[in-house]
């Protein structure tokens, strides 16, 4: 780990940086990758979304006050990634309990899915921190000032009573204390940084300036924004089954849930400030001062605990969380592999690929274009259909259709409980969706047949 450099270089403005042209031409190729659906590539579209747009982003604060993440603390951003890690895999963890999201369409390699996951879940700090940072060279909040909040020994009791209650409840009535885990990384490590001396919130506040809070909070929001966008058009994405919320989305959170996002921010400084104290004596990514050298020690231990907590849970969530896998031609019903190398031949090498052909072309043509029977072609699309909507997956589309739904337009105005109940009563090895999937199913399903992500 890294410590900042000295901030007290200029903050004159400079020009647009080369990274940040980088970040556009990377976000762009992602964008191209994810429009053409260029096989694999479409999957991971997640990561040239997220590692162009943080570029530029530090391109701006850079240009805005004179320094930024990449120019003066490489070596904390590389700090931010690395620990970003094992700080999303403990709300991963949780989720293994309440159930609040799932993945759908993972990658085939389990080796491959965990160096992605882990290079997604690396963008979560500095996404929550140079949204901040950027609202702190633009000088917001700045100049605001509140009456000082006067800490006692009661209120760090409070702080330490609420964050365990965070931290055991969700665990306890999943169901209903579900959203307090987004409690559960702030109370004990703010209550922690206060009285070990260093950065806290809460230290903030006594002081009477709220400016960090307030950017952390709004650049939180921020990020959840870009966040879900950018997850709504994924092929591998996450989608929420939060109980009572189903019906109110925006993208695939429900509206509620960008609450959490500011909070997710508070949460992120206040473990790394944490971390970085204990570690290294520093002040993070946002203080001053030279670096200072990391206990070595305390270093190893603490990497070796966040790589074991990691692969552990990423083994559980590929178990538990991950619904489907990107779903493969050779997946589909009816067609043996002379077909699928003569669809193939015709450019058709993607169940996507092949339910976008069948939009654009009558099967009879297409069957004539790539020689193969259209009963078999038919019956493969719609087999793609359902496959391709909501990431349900090849497996439990064939399950569907032992229900008697063909298609995506079956699905529409189906009752879920009675739709569950059905695969349910199925003799079938292969893994049966819970009622949380069928409602996102039947929800989703458009009456004209057309799958949604």
């Amino acid at each position: 780990m890294a410590c900042t450099r000295s901030e007290s270089k200029t903050a004159s403005a400079r020009a647009f940086p080369w990274w940040g042209y980088a970040g556009i031409a990377v976000f762009g190729v992602g964008v191209w990758l994810l429009a053409a659906d260029v096989t694999v590539w479409n999957a991971v579209w997640y990561l040239p979304a997220w590692y162009g747009y943080l570029l530029v982003l530090d391109g701006l604060i850079l240009r805005s006050q004179g320094r930024s993440f990449l120019s003066d603390r490489r070596r904390e951003t590389v700090a931010l990634l690395l620990w970003s890690v094992p700080f999303w895999f403990v709300y991963e963890a949780y989720n293994l309990v309440i159930e609040n999201w799932y993945y759908v369409f993972g990658l085939r390699s389990d080796t491959w899915g965990f160096a992605f996951s882990a290079a997604a879940f690396a963008t979560v700090l500095p996404a929550c921190f140079m949204h901040a940072e950027w609202l702190k060279s633009t000088r917001r909040f700045r100049a605001i000032q509140c009456r000082g909040l006067r800490v006692t020994r009661k209120t760090e009791a409070v702080m330490w009573v609420a964050g365990a209650a965070c931290a055991i409840l969700p665990l306890i009535w999943p169901r209903y204390a579900f959203w307090m885990v987004w409690g559960a990384t702030l109370g004990i490590p703010e209550a922690v940084n206060y009285r070990m001396g260093a950065p806290s919130l809460l230290r903030d506040l006594e002081s009477g300036r709220p400016a960090r809070l307030l950017r952390l909070l709004c650049g939180g929001a921020w990020a959840g924004v870009i966040w879900e966008g950018f997850n709504y058009w994924a092929r591998c994405k996450w989608i929420y089954t939060v109980p009572g919320l189903e019906g109110w989305k925006l993208f695939e959170m429900p509206l509620p849930g960008f609450l959490g996002f500011p909070v997710l921010a508070v949460n992120g400084f206040a473990c790394y400030a944490l971390l970085c104290h204990t570690l290294r004596g520093g002040r993070g990514w946002e203080g001053v001062g030279g670096f200072r050298p990391p206990v070595r020690f305390r270093c190893w231990v603490a990497a070796a605990l966040a790589v074991l907590f990691s692969v552990s849970t990423f083994r559980m969530v590929q178990e538990k969380t991950l619904k489907s896998r990107r779903p493969l031609m050779s997946e589909l019903a009816g067609l043996d592999a002379r077909d699928r190398e003569r669809l193939r031949a015709a450019g058709i090498s993607t169940p996507e690929r092949l339910y976008r052909a069948a939009e654009s072309h009558e099967i009879p043509y297409l069957a004539g274009a790539s020689s193969v029977d259209s009963l078999r072609l038919k019956n493969a699309i719609l087999h793609a259909e359902l496959a391709i909507h909501k990431g349900m997956g090849c497996e439990a589309a064939t399950l569907l259709r032992n229900t008697g739904i063909d298609g995506v337009a079956g699905l529409a105005g189906a009752d879920a409980e009675v739709l569950y109940g059905r695969i349910n009563e199925l003799k079938s090895e292969v893994r049966k969706p819970s009622l949380a999937e069928v409602r996102v199913w039947v929800r989703a399903a458009d009456p004209h047949g057309k799958p949604r992500r």
